[in-house]
């Protein structure tokens, strides 16, 4: 769940804070306002691609941070494998933009490549909208969706893991054994010199990220130093050093204020300048304690780079596939070597584990097959409810080679228009139509997902009793999950528990997009503004009243 929102210097917001609350959460605001600028500021915190165009005019950097409360312990997996610690199932993560076009992003202040942060942004956000990536999109999830749907799946997968991994194992036993002995020797050796040479490398996951960020420091390490020194000397140690004559200016203004002057504003200025100056100081400090010329180490540094570069080039592009790699040859190495095992036992056993693996791949098929049809007419009802009354939903069923999870692809098959067939979901719908067809799906799911769900474009062509239905369908999903919905929709907005305002001001000749969190009074004088426009009539605002009264019945 996304607890609070913080965002500063990107596009037209300088500093903008949100804090949010479970439950269904609706963003509006007149067109322009900038609240897609909110949802992309989120984006970014899931790891899309940063562009600099984005920084505030006049500003270096920006920074968008986010927390996270959670419970799903595929989080939990996910943070031990990168070794983050996370305190009380608490999430921080913080994305700063520079204009030198460097991305940094930390999750619970440690430094993480941008694949990391992508990673664990598809576990805490779900966006629903146009050109956005879609979990159910994905037939992984598709799949899980429709295996929640039955009671006693569970024993029947781990059954199917279990023979499945015996049947690849005989079967890497009978390849060991049909080759000429020359070329097992030649496998042999090859695979033991590749895994020696693997192991010997003794790679840890995310290793290589770890190394690119440390290397420039240690590069640069006289550099940094030199410069750093040279910030301490003009700000604390030099003969005119800046907080010197910061402390001389508050104390002239300190006489002025005594000789009748209004000098307060300015004494809080120097007073501030004085600590962000102070505060910068110790920065620095820290940064030259943190920072040694160490040639050993930067030798080292390289060297190692060197080495995961060259195995790379052999063996996979990443660390992950690597170690896949060693893992693999490991097994066809140790068939390799005791070939000698009695061939026609091995074979007898393979085909009575593979006629096991394909009988209970059967069992789970027709379970699916059942399953898909009720879940399917759930949908349906749905998608009918959400104003596409002529649409077709089905699970479309292929099949693959006996595995783990059975022998069944599926994929979630959708058609808005009676008389034409039904295509892959991912290839149909599109906009709010398919925000909604993915409400179904979430609706009719058993799924529970610890993720945030963010709707954009949900209500898009809809009025009346459809974006009532849409309002209604949103706020019961939110019993289940977070979610979020921007809206430009009276009778959305009326179910929501939280309402946030993104608004502009112009101050000074700059613009500045804002965000507020309405009060119970607020929020119905804004269901107003939708309904009437701008300029709020007592009709519209009697009939905000009565949307928002008879929603919370």
């Amino acid at each position: 769940m996304l607890t609070a929102l913080s965002i500063k210097n990107y596009a037209l917001i300088e500093d903008l804070s949100v804090d949010f609350s479970d439950g269904f959460t609706v963003i509006s605001g007149e067109t322009g306002s900038g609240k897609s600028i909110l949802i992309e500021s989120i984006e970014l915190l899931t790891g899309t691609r940063a562009d600099i165009s984005y920084i505030r005019s006049g500003c270096s950097v920006c920074t968008i941070t986010a927390s996270f409360e959670y419970k799903n312990s595929k989080i939990t997996d996910f943070l031990n494998n990168f070794s983050i610690f996370s305190d009380n199932n608490t999430i921080l993560i913080r994305r700063t933009i520079e204009k030198s076009g460097k991305s940094k992003a930390f999750i619970n202040d440690s430094q993480v490549s941008i694949s990391v942060l992508a990673g664990l942004g598809e576990l805490l956000i779900d966006f629903h909208g146009q050109d956005k990536k879609h979990s159910l999109l994905n037939l992984d999830s598709q799949l899980e969706i429709l295996d929640n749907e039955i009671l006693d799946i569970k024993p029947l997968l781990a059954t199917s893991a279990v023979l499945h991994t015996k049947v690849k194992n005989l079967q890497t036993k009978i390849e060991a054994m049909n080759l000429s002995d020359s070329d097992r020797e030649r496998r042999i050796d090859l695979y033991s010199f590749q895994v020696k040479e693997i192991e010997d490398a003794n790679l840890e996951l995310d290793e290589d990220e770890r190394l690119e960020t440390e290397l420039p420091k240690l590069k640069n390490a006289e550099k940094i130093t030199a410069l750093a020194q040279e910030v301490v000397e003009i700000l604390y140690s030099s003969e005119n050093a800046a907080l010197d004559g910061i402390l001389k200016a508050k104390k002239n203004i300190e006489i002025i204020n005594s000789y009748g002057a209004d000098g307060s504003e300015a004494m809080s200025l120097i007073e501030l300048s004085y600590y962000h100056a102070e505060e910068a100081r110790r920065e620095v400090e820290n940064i030259l304690s943190k920072t040694h010329l160490d040639p050993e180490k930067l030798d080292a540094t390289l060297e190692r780079t060197e080495l995961i570069k060259k195995l790379k080039k052999k063996y996979g592009n990443t660390i992950e596939s690597i170690i896949e790699y060693k893992n693999k040859i490991s097994n066809e190495l140790n068939s390799l070597c005791n070939y000698k095992d009695d061939s026609e036992k091995i074979k007898e056993e393979l085909e009575l584990e593979t006629k096991c693996l394909i009988e209970i791949c059967e069992t789970i098929n027709k379970k699916r097959q059942k399953a898909a049809q009720v879940f399917a007419k759930t949908v349906q009802k749905e998608l009918f409810d959400l104003d596409i009354k002529n649409a077709i939903f089905e699970v479309k069923f292929s099949r693959k080679l006996p595995s783990s999870n059975g022998y069944d692809l599926i994929e979630f098959m959708f058609c808005a228009n009676k008389g034409e067939k039904t295509l892959p979901l991912k290839n149909t719908a599109s906009g709010g139509e398919l925000s909604r067809v993915l409400l179904a799906i979430e609706l009719s799911s058993k799924v529970k997902r610890d993720q945030t769900t963010i709707f954009d474009e949900i209500d898009t062509g809809t009025s009346g009793k459809a974006s009532e239905k849409i309002g209604e369908k949103l706020s019961k999903l939110s019993r289940k999950k977070q979610v979020f919905s921007i809206t430009h929709l009276a009778q959305v907005a009326a179910f929501a528990r939280m309402h946030v305002k993104i608004y502009k001001e112009i101050v000074n000749s700059r613009t500045y997009t804002k965000a507020k969190a309405l009060s119970e009074i607020e929020h119905i004088e804004e269901i107003a503004r939708m309904i009437s426009g701008e300029k709020i009539t007592k009709t519209a605002l009697d009939h905000a009243k009565n949307l928002v009264a008879a929603y919370l019945q």
